[in-house]
């Protein structure tokens, strides 16, 4: 056995309308009394962020809101949020909504100890800075897990997606709070879930798991797969809205310590080519390449994965468990609302080069994370089975 470590740095806050305690929550944190919310335009002008800075006022803080965050935050927002952080002397910054928000917040608040880019930092180049303020991370949808990981991912000026890492990036505080998820449209709802299950299995089948991995990961991969089409189907059902933002945040503390695998580095291409939303690209990635997966020495794991998706013990033997797990995973990403056919891509030999191109540089870390690790041949087979 390879000796490991597991250890948790978020204090997670779970209950409907939680967010709207926030001012209680960190007030024993901070001492300047200043705050940053980071979101996006359409959560502030729709009124989600008005409880949280309304709770924080009431504590006595100096509010101030950055809400121009994108669907795939930039290094010029994560700069702009590091110098506001500056510029206010603010000691918590919140990041509300997605993992973009989560990201840019996380980002920022490293980036604001000191006065470089957050280009030098991209990476792993050079290390961050001291880390001077607390970070509350309030997601709105339950997806990426960013309230509780120390991972980040961003993009340069070409729209490469680029990552940032530190042992001391993750929130100080997550607070999973169903009630602000229940107007979130169906084909986020989809994309969201379905990217924390894609979170989980990877996580579970890594090169790096371990028994507390793959806990966690069982435990999401329960939550979520039940939950999920429950979502679907009635948004405002407050105990399937709050399984998912607790199974998204158990799939994350997973791939804090196990990492993601193939269909991350592959999903992560489409979005850096395509502009594929990630939990859309991760899920069709999986779709695609987990019958490949099966054939490596996570069989007996890979059982366990399907019986968390809802096979019954009544196959045969192991290995037809783990192919049940690979079709009941298929049938919950047929079931949803999500788009299979990548609509405006380019499907020539070209685009397959260019997909192979961008999977071989910075995502190849993933690559070699994976349960089965492709070889080159391999790997544009399996791209071409996705782009055909």
């Amino acid at each position: 056995m390879i000796p490991y470590q597991f250890q948790l740095r978020t204090a997670v806050h779970v209950g409907a309308n939680k967010s709207a305690e926030v001012g209680e929550i960190v007030a024993s944190r901070t001492t300047a009394k200043k705050a940053i919310i980071v979101s996006d335009a359409f959560l502030v002008k729709s009124g989600l962020t008005q409880p949280i800075e309304k709770s924080l006022i009431d504590k006595g803080y100096e509010v101030h809101i950055f809400d121009n965050v994108q669907s795939n935050p930039t290094m010029a927002e994560i700069d702009e949020v590091a110098q506001m952080i500056r510029d206010t002397n603010s000691d918590v910054v919140l990041g509300v909504g997605g993992g973009s928000p989560l990201d840019v917040a996380k980002t920022a608040a490293m980036v604001a100890g000191g006065e470089d880019s957050v280009s030098n930092y991209a990476l792993g180049a050079n290390p961050f800075p001291e880390k001077k303020v607390n970070v509350v991370g309030i997601p709105t949808t339950a997806g990426t897990g960013a309230e509780v990981t120390s991972t980040v991912i961003f993009s340069d000026e070409k729209h490469r997606k680029l990552w940032g890492w530190d042992a001391l990036m993750a929130p100080e505080i997550a607070i999973l709070d169903p009630s602000l998820t229940v107007k979130l449209p169906p084909h986020l709802t989809a994309a969201t879930g379905l990217d924390a299950i894609v979170h989980a299995i990877e996580a579970a089948t890594s090169q790096n798991t371990n028994p507390f991995i793959q806990g966690m990961a069982m435990q999401a991969i329960r939550l979520l797969s039940n939950d999920l089409p429950i979502a679907l189907e009635k948004p405002e059902n407050l105990q399937a809205r709050e399984n998912l933002l607790v199974g998204a945040a158990l799939a994350g503390v997973a791939i804090e310590h196990g990492g993601t695998g193939l269909a991350h580095n592959i999903g992560h291409a489409l979005s850096t080519v395509d502009g594929l939303h990630h939990g859309r690209a991760v899920a069709i990635a999986l779709y695609h390449i987990y019958d490949y997966n099966l054939d490596s020495d996570y069989e007996t794991v890979f059982a366990d994965i399907a019986r968390a998706l809802g096979a019954k013990d009544t196959l045969v033997n192991e290995n037809e468990l783990a192919r049940e797990g690979a079709r009941l995973y298929r049938a919950l990403v047929d079931s949803s609302p999500l788009a299979l056919k990548l609509d405006g891509v380019e499907r020539d030999r070209y685009h397959t080069e260019v997909l192979i191109s961008t999977l071989s540089s910075e995502n190849s870390p993933m690559r070699k994370n994976n349960c089965r690790i492709p070889t080159d041949v391999e790997m544009e087979q399996l791209v071409m089975k996705l782009t055909s």
